[in-house]
């Protein structure tokens, strides 16, 4: 399958088509224009240099995962991390959001009641309570914030219950690190805490990452894999390459590269700093839940240089990029994995979107004649002048030359009430289609 560029959509010549996928267009535009407002621009859409990356990452041996939207230096990834990838039986909670930190890129802002739970805390127990209660299956459980260790007492209570409740449970902590002590890490440990992922923060004084560097490498004498969790930021790449050299001979579990995110707020430090957004700002263009803002440029290009560095330097060290799309994944495959939809579409075990394929105009007929022979179920829309059928029947018209639209789609359920939203189109015929890439 191909993208529908510009180029592309030029050597076409089916009007029906060439109709529809203009609304697609439109939305795109429509929405980067709706983003500029915010205060900073796109980068040029310019993907030479990161094809090149990913090739040289993948020639090397990198493990890609998640339909490459995750990838790894060598085998080590949390297993939450892996959950992550369609959120079953994961379930993050926090006290409060509130933080003793002021970072500009923060994103906490973008939370549903921020400011309630900036200035109230929530029952964490009573959630886990209310969790064991429904017999909610669950295999992994964080605590986050804010800051958790603002309220040690409650995230040592959280853990505890968890233990008690869900002894099965892969547990985890985020922090910041720096208010953690040594009674706070035997309480922690007494309480089974499996993973701890720390954040350290490029704009500390070299002083205070140090004295970090020293709460990480106290953790591990408690905890049995401690990590990092960090944005990379465009500019830092030899201070991230000295970071992984220190996390590698303090012999750390991994860390987590996460694409530097501009959270639709604060431009005046963005701007400062002369950041600009990536360039596309989404492969599928839908509203997403989480809430990190849009991905800024040239993040992505020094996350893969760090996966690279640490190949060439065979760091015992996990280091996974996590791109700001395999946040997404979760969503959709939590919408659309348990949903019944009619026999022209196919749920993706790759990116978990529901796709269905589509033929426009004069191509209608020829595939029609196809579909009736070989029995597939087809639906027609005289609105939009196209022919839906399933994507197995596409090696079915070798003998037809049709342009092709892969339509991804998602499930929405509003008061009981499901609907089919697509989002998403791309271009193929029945020559170059792999069904095992959808």
């Amino acid at each position: 399958m191909k993208t529908l560029t510009n180029e592309k959509m030029e050597k076409l010549n089916n009007p029906s088509l060439l109709k529809y996928r203009s609304i697609y267009k439109n939305i795109e535009q429509s929405t980067i224009n709706q983003i500029e407002t915010f205060g900073r621009p796109f980068e040029e859409n310019n993907q030479t240099v990161l094809k090149r990356q990913l090739q040289v990452l993948k020639d090397s041996g990198a493990t890609f995962r998640n339909n490459g939207k995750s990838i790894l230096s060598n085998e080590r990834i949390s297993s939450a991390c892996e959950a992550c990838q369609t959120g079953s039986g994961s379930y993050t909670s926090f006290v409060s959001l509130k933080c003793h930190r002021d970072c500009y890129f923060c994103f906490n802002k973008n939370q549903d009641n921020y400011q309630f739970y900036l200035q109230n805390q929530k029952n964490v127990n009573q959630e886990l309570q209310s969790l064991f209660d429904q017999n909610v299956q669950l295999t992994h459980l964080a605590l986050t914030g804010g800051e958790p260790l603002l309220h040690h007492d409650e995230a040592l209570a959280f853990f505890q219950l968890a233990k008690k409740l869900f002894p099965e449970v892969h547990t985890r902590l985020y922090t910041a690190g720096d208010l953690l002590t040594e009674s706070i890490l035997e309480g922690l440990k007494d309480a089974g805490l499996q993973e701890i992922r720390f954040s350290i923060k490029l704009e500390d004084s070299s002083k205070k990452r140090k004295h970090i560097l020293g709460k990480i490498s106290a953790a591990k004498n408690y905890i049995p894999n401690v990590l990092v969790e960090m944005p990379v930021i465009p500019g830092t790449e030899e201070e991230m390459k000295k970071l992984l050299l220190d996390l590698e001979e303090l012999e750390v579990y991994g860390i987590n590269l996460l694409e530097f995110c501009f959270p639709l707020e604060n431009a005046a430090a963005f701007r400062e700093k002369g950041f600009e957004l990536k360039n596309p700002p989404y492969d599928v263009y839908y509203n997403f839940w989480y809430a990190g803002g849009l991905a800024v440029a040239e993040s992505e290009k020094l996350c893969l240089e760090l996966v690279r560095y640490a190949r060439e330097k065979n760091f015992q060290l996990g280091v996974h990029y996590c791109s700001l799309e395999n946040k997404f994944t979760g969503q959709i495959f939590q919408q659309n994995h348990d949903q019944k939809l009619d026999d022209t579409y196919h749920f993706s075990t790759v990116d978990y979107y529901f796709k269905t394929a589509k033929v426009f105009g004069r191509d209608k007929r020829k595939v029609m004649k196809v579909l009736d022979q070989k029995r597939f179920m087809y639906v027609q829309n005289a609105d939009y002048d196209y022919l839906q059928f399933p994507i197995k029947a596409i090696p079915y018209l070798q003998e037809k030359d049709v342009d092709i639209l892969i339509s991804s789609n998602v499930v929405e359920v509003d008061r009981g009430n499901q609907s089919i939203r697509e989002v998403h189109l791309d271009w193929t015929n029945a020559a170059e289609y792999n069904l095992e890439n959808s």
